[in-house]
């Protein structure tokens, strides 16, 4: 790259442009100026330099399923997809990843050692965004939030500076940036992350599919599991409307289902209440089998769609007795013709973590996640009406915090941290990028107002 020309920038009309602006979330509108896909840490530091010199701003996003702002011909696109730079050294458990590599690519490399990171559920999100977003996923109950895991960050601030966020470092101004980067959403652009690996004993992954009509049996005996599956065994029972052309037995194919999936590091015998409290229910139409699992298999069993859709989303920590009113709430979805396609209620509860961080400990003992379509004005709008409808009939056990990276396809969102912890993030934001230059994440935005 050279700061003298343009040459390091794709404009609209070429095939990087039009590649970099179609995120996986295809409901935000991404018109940047020109897109830059850097694939060094310098690189990173003159596109923002250039910005800087030419008095526009800069986006940032890799795989794009956290897209949410609009980009407008105001702004630079960095496109980090190109930054999958990786080393693991196994002795440590630590990987050193850049900030485009997705979770499918580090652990297909870290299970070579016997680690893995701790992903969520779609193998296309990338590790850092996921990271600075909290991290919520199936290791998550022993092993805490992925935000837990994050040693260091190297960034470039809003003037284009090269930094590095850690516990350890020199300027007061990077350890409050790492904090910002353990479940804030983060500040600057990231390069680089150094997280922390985990060594699975025996991983196990499994998934259980039944036909609409067994929504109430099958809550019934999960919510009756939750009170004793201990911290090793994490779930998630959804309504999902299934595709058409959906690789599943024919009853299942383009229908709303009810769908189980749970996963252990700890090995067989950690599903055992789950399975013995199934026993009341009907027996699964589709049962993928509770077997041992590698990283790949694990990815699968939340079957996210791979494709882009325009989704719109609602994510909110609830408590214990969320597992009373789960029926009401998953029910909010089961109508044929529903605009929201899926609604989950995930146990994430997990010991607290005593690394700081603005959200290093799920707040909530359980996860409310909901999203639908988000194509044209009309479907937005049946969308945004069931959200409400589903928020409200979760409003008993809502501790009043939302989930911020699973409200897909929003700017910001108001309520994601506690006040103070909102207050925070906007001073470390404005230290590191006094001029407003990065645009925010989801969580920033919020901050923005604290």
């Amino acid at each position: 790259m050279s700061s003298t020309s343009r040459d390091f920038l794709a404009l609209p009309g070429s095939d990087v442009y039009r590649a970099a602006t179609t995120p996986h979330n295809s409901s935000v509108t991404q018109q940047p100026i020109a897109v830059a896909q850097p694939q060094r840490p310098e690189d990173v530091a003159e596109v923002v330099q250039w910005a800087v010199e030419h008095g526009v701003g800069v986006a940032v996003q890799a795989s794009g399923h956290g897209a949410g702002a609009a980009i407008n011909k105001d702004r630079v696109l960095i496109d980090t997809s190109a930054m999958t730079q990786l080393s693991i050294d196994a002795d440590t458990g630590i990987a050193h990843v850049g900030a485009g590599m997705p979770w499918s690519a580090l652990n297909a490399q870290a299970e070579k050692y016997g680690l893995l990171g701790l992903a969520g559920s779609s193998p296309s999100v990338a590790v850092a965004g996921y990271t600075f977003g909290g991290g919520v996923g199936w290791l998550n109950r022993p092993y805490g939030m992925a935000s837990n895991r994050l040693l260091a960050v190297d960034y470039v601030d809003g003037d284009g500076r090269l930094r590095r966020a850690a516990d350890d470092a020199d300027d007061p101004v990077d350890r409050e940036a790492l904090w910002a980067f353990r479940g804030g959403g983060g500040v600057g652009v990231a390069t680089t992350v150094s997280i922390e690996l985990v060594a699975p004993p025996q991983l196990w992954a499994g998934f259980q599919l039944w036909h609409i009509d067994a929504l109430k049996p099958v809550v019934a005996a999960w919510s009756t599991a939750m009170d004793s599956v201990g911290d090793a065994l994490s779930t998630s029972i959804s309504v999902l409307h299934t595709p058409p052309d959906a690789p599943l037995p024919p009853p299942l194919r383009g229908v709303p289902v009810v769908h189980l999936a749970f996963a252990s590091p700890m090995g067989a015998e950690a599903a055992s209440p789950l399975t013995d409290a199934l026993r009341a229910a009907p027996p699964p139409t589709f049962d993928s089998a509770w077997a041992p699992a590698d990283a790949a298999r694990l990815a699968q069993i939340h079957l996210d769609p791979p494709d882009p859709l325009p989704a719109l989303g609602l994510g909110r920590w609830l408590n214990a007795s969320a597992t009373s009113v789960a029926t009401e709430i998953l029910s909010c979805a089961t109508a044929p013709d529903s605009p929201v396609k899926m609604i989950e209620v995930r146990n994430v509860q997990h010991p607290a973590s005593a690394r700081r961080g603005a959200l290093t400990t799920a707040p909530g003992a359980l996860l409310l996640h909901a999203v639908g379509l988000a194509a044209d004005d009309d479907s937005r709008t049946a969308t945004e009406n069931l959200l409400a409808r589903v928020q409200s009939t979760a409003g008993p056990a809502d501790i009043g915090l939302a989930a911020a990276p699973f409200a897909e396809g929003r700017a910001e969102v108001a309520d994601g941290l506690p006040f103070d912890a909102l207050q925070r993030l906007a001073t470390i934001r404005a230290t590191i990028d006094p001029r407003a230059r990065i645009l925010p994440t989801r969580l920033m935005g919020g901050a923005a107002g604290a």
